[in-house]
């Protein structure tokens, strides 16, 4: 058998209840009265005397706000009404700090998601109160609709879809000064417009967040104590990326296999085009950055095949790319200097050179000993020598050292090219 009694009250006697001034007034609060009478240490309160405690202030102070708006109106305007309603004053909120908890980014789609929160903070003069008499210095605000909080929404592009967006204010709190404090939770989704391929591997994402007050946008100022993003070791993992600085910014981790993938080949090309003189006679020489440049073309086919799904038409070419093109351009203009010296060498010539070109293809030749020619082409020139005169040896030195010049300018501007693009 159950027994049920029910009672019924009306709204409005309800309302009437809870947010008139005169009953829930100090003086008119008996049992809050009796609590104030009894408190000594509010630290020694059970749980349930503070938190009657806490409803006691509260509905004071909306008791209070209500005698100050009675000419507006409007119910319960202590949550309604803005802190400025007499004023016009701005209400400042001040974003403490932000915290990064988790992100999602699309590399292809290049749009990012981030999960976190906010420290903010603003000052409500309608909830200060007299410690002294309530034995309080702050007060723990149940939920986000008793008292005037700022709603936010997230200003996005025209063109783009705001799916997910979403606030919520947690752990309002407030003190004697009316300095009232939260937690705003947030999940924001937005586009990379800007996204910066110029130092792939390591591509820079820019994504842009910006908040704005949904509501009494004319009576609001934002203000931030200039932090940088924190991201929360507790929560947020980074899956390769990196973020820092109020706007994120995304690097691939060092670790990760393709930036060694693009590196290896990279260097190996550069150190290799640098020590091809080293390698003997101009023919070999000539053999050899024929292997080069096919050693280049297979590792500018890998870096297309890498990242040509990521480049858009407006997009930056990234560092490495172009300078693997410039190596490129460096080797065949490399090739086409050495095969013309290689055929002017081997014109028969009646007649020697100028006097002052053998005696400086003779200080170079003698400098740069490593390019001297082989047995088996100082064989070559003598039977030519025997054929064509005398003077065919001195006309292979000549170019010989024309060369060797030659190719120390080309290695010298692409040393610098080295340093400067990479």
């Amino acid at each position: 058998m159950l027994l049920l009694l029910c009672a019924v009250v009306p709204f409005a006697v309800a309302q009437q209840m809870l947010f008139d001034a005169r009953e829930t007034s100090g003086e008119k609060l008996d049992a809050c009265q009796y609590l104030l009478k009894n408190i000594t240490n509010v630290d020694l309160l059970a749980q349930h005397e503070y938190a009657a405690l806490e409803r006691c202030l509260y509905y004071y102070l909306a008791g209070e706000a209500a005698k100050q708006a009675a000419h507006t109106g409007v119910p319960h305007p202590i949550a309604a009404l803005a802190p400025n309603f007499n004023s016009r004053e701005p209400v400042l909120i001040n974003f403490h700090q932000v915290v990064l908890q988790h992100f999602e980014l699309n590399e292809f789609l290049r749009d990012i998601s981030i999960h976190g929160y906010i420290e903010v903070g603003w000052k409500d003069t309608r909830l200060q109160w007299n410690s002294d008499q309530w034995k309080a210095d702050s007060l723990r605000i149940q939920a986000a609709s008793h008292i005037w909080v700022p709603v936010f929404t997230q200003q996005n592009y025209d063109t783009a879809l705001r799916n997910g967006d979403g606030f919520e204010l947690r752990r309002i709190e407030t003190t004697s000064r009316g300095n009232v404090s939260a937690i705003l939770a947030f999940s924001l989704r937005t586009f990379c417009d800007d996204t910066d391929f110029a130092s792939f591997p390591d591509d820079t994402y820019k994504c842009c967040y910006s908040l704005e007050a949904q509501m009494n946008q004319e009576v609001i100022d934002f203000s931030t104590d200039n932090l940088p993003v924190f991201t929360d070791p507790k929560y947020f993992r980074e899956y390769g990326w990196k973020v820092s600085g109020t706007v994120p910014k995304v690097t691939q981790d060092p670790a990760q296999e393709p930036e060694i993938e693009m590196t290896v080949p990279l260097i190996a090309c550069a150190l290799l085009f640098l020590l091809s003189p080293f390698f003997g006679t101009i023919r070999t020489q000539i053999f050899f950055k024929l292997f080069l440049i096919c050693m280049q073309l297979l590792t500018l086919l890998l870096f297309s095949n890498r990242i040509a799904a990521h480049l858009g038409s407006a997009q930056s070419t990234p560092r490495l790319l172009r300078f693997l093109e410039f190596s490129i351009v460096t080797t065949v203009l490399s090739i086409a200097a050495s095969v013309f010296l290689h055929a002017c060498g081997r014109v028969r010539r009646t007649l020697p050179p100028w006097a002052m070109l053998i005696k400086i293809s003779s200080i170079v030749n003698n400098v740069v000993c490593v390019l001297h020619s082989s047995p088996d082409e100082e064989e070559e020139i003598e039977k030519a020598s025997a054929v064509g005169g005398n003077f065919q040896k001195d006309w292979a030195a000549a170019f010989t050292a024309i060369h060797a010049l030659t190719m120390a300018a080309i290695s010298i501007i692409y040393f610098l090219a080295y340093i400067i693009i990479l």
